[in-house]
């Protein structure tokens, strides 16, 4: 498989860098606590066309293939990890569901907003009896005289207290079958939405509570038949949680390389010393070989990409990145460890993608699943 890349997605990476590097890494890490998106980053993305690459060109965006929008999550993550969080909902998130499963109308609606950068929209899966067994979510939808009505209750949102507009996947009927999807908008009657929780990462999350909540029937993106076409459709945003992983991964990388030549013990560099070496070469390692296998979960996968793949791709890059930044920070020694530098920071933005998204157990026994042909039971009988 030939992953040399073309002209385009070329001088989309060299555009992403070169913007990064001049507007994204100065304030990077000094804005890792601020409140909401990074709005003029967003919007700068959306004014050249990054955050819609992927969406289709008669909403606005660019119409082009997954591999574009992975290698821009991770250029992007590269320079600012935050930015890449918030590029990664609007490039691989909710816009990617309306954009397949959408009426026209939500698409005219939505999809300009997300692409411009102008408005994120978050997604609710989670419940607090629903993580990994996401068959078992219990937020009921009913729809009635125009109006869908929600009840129940979401949690580890992330972003939702930012966001106008929060894709939200309920049931209508009792089955697998019967998981349908909603998008609330923010002052819709009956929703509520908590103070902020924050995990590892300093990243924030909500939950959100349904008392016969309302929403326009027009809102509903699908009402049945929702697992499906969640698990059909949430394969690229596997791979660009990896992506996103494996570009903060190579920043700390990068750092830890630099810092291997100009720090000195006993006289020495200390990339002189082959403890140094041995890390080095093995966080390369680690970061080569889970990019390769993202971009052949991609690249081969156009159009629909596997669950093998993705989740194979998805486990690689994200455990690869929580090593490198973990190696680099040992690198560093004592300031490594110091919350005063970015290292442990971006560590603890990396450790969270083992989780969101699938945690790497269930992700390898989906791999398992697949290797033999059968679908696990985890319920009692």
């Amino acid at each position: 498989m030939d992953f040399t890349l073309s002209e385009e997605d070329q001088e989309l990476v060299n555009l992403i860098d070169r913007i990064g590097a001049e507007r994204f890494q100065p304030k990077a890490f000094e804005r890792r606590n601020e409140d909401g998106h990074p709005i003029d980053n967003m919007r700068l993305l959306g004014q050249l066309g990054i955050l819609g690459i992927c969406l289709p060109v008669e909403f606005g965006g660019q119409g082009r293939d997954a591999l574009s929008g992975i290698l821009a999550i991770e250029h992007i993550a590269r320079w600012c990890p935050k930015t890449s969080i918030s590029a990664t909902m609007a490039i691989a998130g909710p816009g990617m569901f309306i954009a397949k499963w959408g009426t026209e109308r939500q698409k005219a609606k939505y999809l300009p907003l997300i692409h411009t950068g102008e408005g994120n929209m978050s997604i609710a899966l989670t419940e607090p009896q629903a993580g990994s067994a996401l068959t078992d979510l219990a937020t009921q939808g009913e729809i009635k005289n125009g109006v869908c009505r929600l009840n129940g209750r979401k949690t580890f949102c992330s972003h939702a207290g930012w966001d106008r507009h929060i894709l939200v996947f309920c049931r209508f009927v009792p089955g697998t079958s019967g998981i349908g999807a909603v998008i609330v908008e923010r002052d819709s009657p009956g929703f509520t939405i908590s103070q902020p929780h924050y995990h590892i990462s300093g990243t924030p999350w909500w939950e959100l509570f349904f008392d016969n909540a309302e929403v326009p029937e027009e809102n509903v993106l699908f009402a049945g038949d929702g697992f499906s076409k969640l698990m059909s459709s949430y394969s690229l945003e596997r791979c660009a949680a990896g992506a996103s992983s494996i570009g903060t991964a190579q920043a700390a990388f990068e750092m830890a390389r630099q810092y291997s030549l100009e720090r000195k013990q006993f006289g020495r560099p200390i990339c002189d010393f082959q403890f140094i070496q041995e890390k080095l070469a093995n966080m390369y390692l680690a970061l080569e070989q889970a990019r390769l296998l993202l971009y052949k979960a991609v690249k081969g996968g156009q159009g629909s990409l596997g669950r093998l793949q993705s989740s194979a791709a998805k486990v690689a890059a994200t455990e690869a990145a929580v090593f490198v930044c973990d190696q680099a920070m040992q690198i560093f020694g004592g300031s490594g460890m110091s919350q005063e530098m970015p290292l442990e920071w971006m560590y603890r933005i990396v450790r969270t993608a083992t989780v969101a998204g699938g945690t790497s157990e269930i992700h390898r026994g989906m791999i398992a699943s697949e290797l033999v042909g059968r679908r696990f039971n985890h319920r009692l009988s």
